[in-house]
């Protein structure tokens, strides 16, 4: 069982990162014609009404459906474990079934905010919950957290990239995000919002002690995390800032135009979060099996580039 765990956790790790760890959707596409190259009419979604449904692991149907069944014994497993291993008390949003088991995809309460996933496996031959076997994807709830500590030291400059991305959509009123049940339902990727996820590096060691002490006291207050944080090692790897934003017209084509104004707003703006800033400007549709915005007629910049802030 441990041994097909693990080869569930790559999975889903893999639709998450394919998928820009985001959500899917509960509606139908409408019937329009759609260009088969980019978006396949049986596959694609609105993103002002994708919140999650859609969204499916390999070989899950079955466990999804024993998961819901038992949703109060899932529930119940996904926050103990959390707690005892993480500290993190969390309200549980979706679980979507996996060849194992089901994933759990949850919130952060309190102040330190935050989405992530937890994998409940699951006995089909017996249907009963494996309560004590729950597990995680490795390293991703722990990134995850020091996502969610990044900016809760560093209130005033995160509150100025969610600034900064509401004059975009003002100025552009054709563009916008995804909903806050798509990221609630199958977010799972850190500190997030309908136009942005964040990314820790595993090779981060300034935010490390940070993260030891949240283990050990997570009341923490932001001037004693900041303490102990060692902002002298930071990288600008170490924070990957992934923003999207999605054409609000169903027949809109990214534009160019718009894409490269988003682009100098970010490059003018040094009062931003330190980090590397990758912008990326899509249709109006998204994948509802795997999340995915991303498109071949996307506008996107090189991952090994992007707007660095230092």
């Amino acid at each position: 069982m441990k041994n097909h765990i693990k080869l569930v956790a790559c999975i889903i790790s893999s639709a998450l990162l394919l998928g820009g760890c985001f959500g899917a959707d509960q509606g139908q596409m409408s019937s329009q014609k759609q260009d088969s190259l980019d978006r396949p009419e049986d596959q694609y979604e609105s993103v002002l009404t994708y919140s999650g449904d859609g969204y499916a692991l390999p070989g899950g149907e079955e466990n999804e459906k024993i998961a819901k069944e038992h949703k109060d014994e899932v529930v119940s497993a996904t926050k103990e474990y959390l707690k005892k291993e993480y500290n993190a008390d969390v309200d549980v949003h979706n679980m979507v079934g996996n060849s194992d088991g089901v994933t759990v995809f949850y919130e952060s309460k309190g102040p330190l905010h935050f989405y992530s996933t937890a994998i409940v496996p699951i006995d089909s031959s017996t249907k009963k919950i494996l309560k004590d076997e729950v597990t995680t994807i490795e390293g991703e709830v722990e990134r995850s957290i020091k996502t969610a500590l990044y900016a809760f030291m560093m209130p005033d400059e995160f509150e100025e990239l969610d600034q900064q991305i509401a004059e975009i959509v003002e100025a552009n009123p054709s563009i916008t995000g995804r909903t806050e049940k798509a990221i609630q339902n199958v977010g799972g990727s850190g500190y997030m919002s309908p136009y942005y996820y964040v990314q820790s590096s595993i090779i981060d060691k300034g935010i490390t002690p940070v993260y030891e002490k949240y283990l050990e006291e997570p009341d923490t207050s932001k001037e004693a995390f900041l303490d102990v944080y060692d902002s002298s090692t930071f990288e600008p790897d170490f924070l990957l800032f992934n923003i999207h934003f999605f054409m609000k017209d169903p027949n809109g084509k990214p534009d160019k135009e718009i894409y490269n104004k988003i682009i100098e707003a970010f490059e003018n703006n040094n009062s931003l979060p330190k980090g590397r800033y990758l912008i990326n400007l899509n249709d109006h549709f998204i994948h509802s099996r795997t999340s995915e915005g991303y498109k071949q007629n996307s506008l996107s910049q090189n991952p090994r580039e992007g707007i660095i802030k230092n």
